[in-house]
C-alpha cells in the first residue's frame, strides 16, 4: 500500500481508472440531462402555444371588430 501523503493523488494505485470512469458517467448524464430537457422544453413550447392562440384570436376579434366604427345612431 502507499504511504499516507495528505491530499489524493492520481496515482494512488488505480492509475487514474476511477476518475477517468467518473468522467465518462458524468458526461453520459449531462448527455441525457440536455436531452430530456430539450423535449420538456418542446412540449412546454406547444403547450403554452396551444393555450395562447385563443387569447390571440380574441385581441385580432376585438380590433377588427372595433376598426369598422360605431354606426351612427339616427
Amino acid at each position: 500500500m502507499g504511504e499516507w501523503r495528505g491530499y489524493w493523488s492520481p496515482n494512488d494505485g488505480d492509475n487514474g481508472q476511477g476518475l477517468r470512469n467518473f468522467h465518462r458517467l458524468s458526461r453520459e448524464y449531462l448527455a441525457e440531462f440536455s436531452r430530456e430537457r430539450a423535449k420538456e422544453l418542446t412540449v412546454f413550447a406547444l403547450v403554452a402555444l396551444t393555450s395562447a392562440w385563443p387569447v390571440i384570436y380574441m385581441v385580432i376579434t376585438v380590433v377588427k371588430l372595433l376598426s369598422r366604427g360605431r354606426p351612427l345612431d339616427q
